[in-house]
């Protein structure tokens, strides 16, 4: 009779570690296939990009065909650029009202070696990237000036064929 008991006793404890056992697994392919979708839809790129049009020099912005599925934070669209322009490291200061404040603390590659079309152009990608945020509708670059770019709050209309 004990070792009947005993029998039953180990079969339920093994079963019931079996079952925790598929639940843990299942557990770990749902988390697996989570960070999986994930991955694949969080990309650090920016959401837009700049393009020049060869026939009238006018820099356009375009939605990027690569861009994260699901939106980034202002930290994810600072690091964005900073890997699409390594020589340019910016970084998030502060947010007051609809104003984003960036530091890039040596601009001396963004104002005297981008040119003023590469400069006109990063400044664009970032302002448009960081006004995708919610409520920030200007974004204040603070750097030292140079001959190629000026610092200063910038918002979309900042990039408009009349303002550039």
């Amino acid at each position: 009779m004990k070792k009947i008991t005993i029998l039953a006793l180990l079969a339920i404890v093994f079963a019931a570690c079996q079952s925790n056992s598929n639940k843990d697994s299942d557990n770990q392919k749902l988390a697996d296939t989570d960070k999986h979708l994930m991955d694949e839809s969080k990309t650090l790129t920016l959401p837009y990009v700049a393009v020049m049009d060869s026939a009238s020099t006018y820099i356009k912005i375009e939605e990027n065909p690569q861009r994260s599925k699901i939106p980034l934070t202002k930290d994810e669209l600072a690091e964005a650029l900073n890997i699409k322009y390594p020589e340019i490291n910016l970084a998030v200061n502060k947010v007051s009202n609809d104003t984003l404040y960036v530091d890039i603390s040596d601009a001396s590659f963004l104002t005297q070696q981008y040119g003023t079309t590469g400069a006109t152009t990063y400044l664009a990608e970032a302002t448009y990237a960081f006004t995708e945020l919610p409520d920030i509708t200007v974004v204040n670059f603070i750097f030292k000036e140079g001959d190629h770019a000026i610092p200063g709050p910038y918002t979309r209309k900042s990039f408009n064929k009349e303002n550039i």
